[in-house]
Formats: structure tokens, C-alpha cells, sequence
């Protein structure tokens, strides 16, 4: 054999040395990742899942009805048989209710729409809506946090705050002081269709709302530092819309119960 072929031939094996030790040493490091989960394989996300929601009414109980405090508006207990076992019910184009003996940061509702009331009546800014919702840390009429489902002229979920230090009555501060808060998260929501019955559901932790609909997370965003120094039970509101419904507040001795 020639001092050339051998040459050639020496550098071969050696080159075919040098690819089963690169091909070994990548597959060392493949099952090194695989055991203590510093690699990870493409097209898996590393972010942590989001957890659960709460089932729709869990840590919840109805509120009577005598233990409602309306300011504005009416609320009649619905005579004779109903589908959905919802006995309030409300007629009129608007209502303003707390439950004064709770805490302002969870709440929930239990309700069947029914339709747009007759008459339908503008809000103090002169817009027109159909909406039901509820209201957390309210305070009074002019100083309160509303996660309110909208129904029209559009359908979804809207979270403002309205804030005004020295009002306290709707008639002193009128539509002023609402901020819209942004959400960082949200759902689309289908329109309602009547008759059907719904449970939404709002809850503060910390500084970051989030808003529920038949136990599923459709709305969540960080409450601004003014809506944070509001302190007040919670509550409910509707606008144009017939409804039956059963608020629902933290059960006696739970984390957000009644004070």
C-alpha cells in the first residue's frame, strides 16, 4: 500500500471516530435534559398553566331578600312556579342594591334575563344600555367598583370604577367619576338569549379582579390604586333588563365572609 493511501485511509477512521463521539455525546446530553428538566422539547410552552376557576357558586349562599338593601329601584318576590327556581324578580328599567353585612370582594349572581324592560330609560350620561352586574367595595352611590355584563347595544364584560371623595349620593355625583378599568385578559361573550339562567361572578384578590361566567375566567385586569382604597359591602345593579335572580355572598366564616 502506498504512503498516500494510507494516509487517506488514516484519515477516514479517524473522521468516523469523531462523528460516533459527537452523535454520543449529543444523545448524553439529550437524556441528562430529559431527567432533570433543563432541556425542553420544541413546541412544549414553559409558562405555568393558569389555575382552575372555583366552580361557579362554590363559597357562596343566597341573600334573602329582606336582607337586601335596594336604593333605588324595586325588587318582588316572583309568585307561582319558575323554571330555574329564581324567586326575586325585577320589572323596572333600574336597580341599585347592596347586602350591607358583607365584605366587597367576592360576589356572585344567579340569573335568567328575560328581555329589556318597558320602558327602557338612558343612564345619567344619556347613553342608552341593557345591562346586569355587581357591584364590589361599595361605599355608596358614587364611590364603588361595577362588573357589569353588558347586553346592549353590545354584548360583553365591562369593569369600571367610579369615584368621587366628596359625593356620596347617585343625585349629588350623577354619571361623573367612572373610570373604565382595561382588562389584561378576556373572553368574548355570546348574547344572552332569554330564559336562560347564568351565574357571574366577581372576585378581588389583592390588586387584580377577575370575573366569572358559569365558573369559566372570561375577564381579568388590575384595579388602579383609586378603586383599592374603596371600602364597602357588596352589591348588584341592573339597568334595562327584566331579570329573576339570587345574589350570592361569601358563606359565614369563609376567608371573604360577612363581617
Amino acid at each position: 500500500m502506498s504512503e498516500e493511501r494510507r494516509r487517506r485511509l488514516v484519515a477516514v477512521c479517524a473522521s468516523a471516530v469523531l462523528m460516533l463521539w459527537a452523535g454520543a455525546l449529543l444523545l448524553s446530553q439529550g437524556a441528562r435534559g430529559d431527567t432533570n428538566g433543563k432541556m425542553k422539547p420544541q413546541g412544549v410552552s414553559t409558562h405555568r398553566a393558569s389555575r382552575a376557576p372555583p366552580p361557579a357558586t362554590e363559597g357562596l349562599e343566597p341573600v334573602p331578600l329582606e336582607q337586601l338593601t335596594v336604593t333605588q329601584g324595586d325588587a318582588q318576590e316572583v309568585l307561582g312556579s319558575v323554571p330555574d327556581g329564581l324567586r326575586f324578580g325585577i320589572e323596572g328599567p333600574r336597580l341599585r342594591a347592596v347586602a350591607p353585612e358583607t365584605t366587597g370582594d367576592d360576589v356572585g349572581l344567579r340569573f335568567t334575563w328575560l328581555g329589556a324592560t318597558d320602558p327602557v330609560l338612558p343612564l345619567a350620561s344619556g347613553k342608552l344600555r341593557e345591562q346586569v352586574g355587581l357591584k364590589l367595595r361599595a361605599k355608596d352611590g358614587c364611590n364603588v367598583i361595577y362588573a357589569m355584563w353588558r347586553i346592549a347595544p353590545s354584548a360583553g364584560i365591562v369593569v369600571n370604577f367610579k369615584r368621587n371623595p366628596d359625593d356620596h349620593r347617585s343625585g349629588e355625583c350623577g354619571g361623573h367619576g367612572y373610570t373604565t378599568v382595561r382588562p389584561r385578559f378576556m373572553e368574548p361573550l355570546d348574547p344572552l338569549v332569554p330564559g336562560q339562567a347564568h351565574v357571574l361572578r366577581a372576585r378581588i384578590a389583592a390588586d387584580v379582579l377577575t370575573v366569572f361566567v358559569d365558573g369559566k375566567r372570561v375577564w381579568e385586569g388590575l384595579l388602579p390604586a383609586d378603586a383599592l382604597t374603596l371600602e364597602g359591602p357588596v352589591g348588584m345593579r341592573t339597568d334595562n333588563a327584566r331579570v329573576r335572580f339570587q345574589l350570592l355572598v361569601p358563606q359565614a366564616g369563609g376567608p371573604t365572609s360577612r363581617r
